[in-house]
């Protein structure tokens, strides 16, 4: 009986590890998929691309932490939201090029316009 209830607790350690370490993993994993793809659509240089990964990754950082708070009054996490995006947008302005930070703002616009529209179908459909 005791070597079970060993057993068990070993595998549930084992999976928790496990599904921390994939979880930790993914988050690393977005962070550079989002960089590679700043990097292939504003043809980023070496110097460029490290810069970008760390704004990518504190931002990242930062929104979770909010998203999490769950005391936090909804109308004050959108503020924050909104600061930590206009913080972000800063940051990159000072690494990118002028035509970069033009093409980056273009292709944030879309991707805003896409949500915008998946949102309204989304809508009609209820």
């Amino acid at each position: 009986m005791k070597r079970i209830a060993i057993a068990r607790i070993v595998l549930i350690t084992l999976f928790t590890l496990t599904t921390t370490t994939i979880f930790s993993q993914d988050k690393r994993d977005y962070i550079r998929i989002l960089t590679d793809s700043m990097k292939a659509r504003l043809s980023l240089n070496e110097g460029q691309y490290g810069q970008v990964y760390n704004i990518n990754k504190s931002f990242s950082e930062k929104m979770a932490a909010l998203r999490k708070d769950n005391v936090m009054p909804r109308a004050e996490k959108g503020k924050q939201l909104k600061q930590l995006g206009v913080t972000r947008d800063s940051s990159l302005k000072k690494v990118l090029s002028a035509d970069q930070f033009d093409r980056y703002e273009a292709h944030k616009s879309e991707r805003r316009q896409q949500a915008k529209e998946r949102y309204e179908r989304k809508q009609e459909e209820k």
